[in-house]
Parts: C-alpha cells; sequence; structure tokens
C-alpha cells in the first residue's frame, strides 16, 4: 500500500528542510505524539543516518521507532519498525521530498509505504482501515509542519 500527500509552505525550502530532517524538531509538530498517547525521545544527534525516534507507551514500554535513513537535501527517507495489530512487527517508509517551488514557497510531499503483515485475503480490510486511520494523521502532520514552518521559521539550515 502506497500513497502521497503534499503540502504548500510559504517559507523558502531551506526552513522547510530542516524542520523535517532534524527529529528533534520533528517532534515539535508532528500530530502523532498526541494521536497515540506516547512519549517520544530521540536516539543520536537527530540529523545523521542511523538517529531515531523511540515511541514509548504510558508504561514506558517501547511501541516503535522511526529511523533517519537518509537525507540529501530534498529526500528525507524514514523508517518505522512499530508493533502492529496483535503483536506483528509493521515496517512502513515515511519519505519527506522538500522542493523548492518558487517564490519563498516549499512543496513537501509525504510519502507512505507499508506491506501490511496479513494474509493476502485480508490485505483489501488492512488497506481501508491504514487509509481510513494513518492517512488522515499524515494529512495532520503536513499541516502542523505547515504551522511550525511558517510561524517559527523552521531553523533555516544552508539547503537549497
Amino acid at each position: 500500500m502506497r500513497w502521497i500527500e503534499s503540502i504548500l509552505i510559504e517559507r523558502p525550502k531551506s526552513a522547510v528542510y530542516a524542520a523535517v530532517v532534524d527529529q528533534n524538531i520533528l517532534m515539535q509538530w508532528s500530530a502523532w505524539p498526541e494521536a497515540t498517547g506516547f512519549t517520544c525521545h530521540v536516539e543520536g544527534d537527530g540529523v545523521t543516518p542511523g538517529s531515531r525516534i523511540v515511541f514509548s507507551d504510558s508504561s514506558g514500554v517501547v511501541q516503535g521507532q522511526q529511523t533517519l535513513v537518509s537525507a540529501d537535501g530534498t529526500l528525507v527517507r524514514n523508517q518505522m519498525k512499530n508493533r502492529g495489530p496483535r503483536g506483528r512487527d509493521i515496517e512502513p517508509r515515511v519519505d519527506f521530498r522538500v522542493e523548492d517551488a518558487g517564490a519563498s514557497q516549499t512543496k513537501v510531499s509525504l510519502e507512505f509505504e507499508v506491506d501490511p503483515p496479513v494474509p493476502a485475503l485480508l490485505r483489501p480490510i488492512a488497506s481501508r482501515w491504514l487509509s481510513r486511520s494513518i492517512r488522515p494523521l499524515h494529512v495532520r502532520d503536513l499541516e502542523q509542519l505547515k504551522a511550525h514552518v511558517e510561524r517559527d521559521g523552521g531553523g533555516e539550515i544552508g539547503v537549497d
């Protein structure tokens, strides 16, 4: 299953990219901690490959992680590993593509891809569930990214 959601942000690419690539800043605008009730902390410096966000439930049990795989100035690739239904691990890929849209505007696309860990017969049901429950959170993520960067500037870095 795969989808792409996009948004236009009224800030230069460098500001938007900084807010997406730095896992510490990402946690300031992400919709996920509030939506899941999980606490999150960053392991590593947050900007180099291998840095990761670790998600824990209210009792402190780790429920998943998002690892920064690569970042090249345009594409920020993240690999997640989370507990899915019935305790099975699910490993979605969540990438952010950050592109200059001219006139101090930036287009950000959130690209999501996952192979649900269910038998083929149940994949249509899993796909509907993911689309109804996860996709709206991705839309909210992008809206909150936009609000964060347009309000706070994002913490520009030298990437154009």
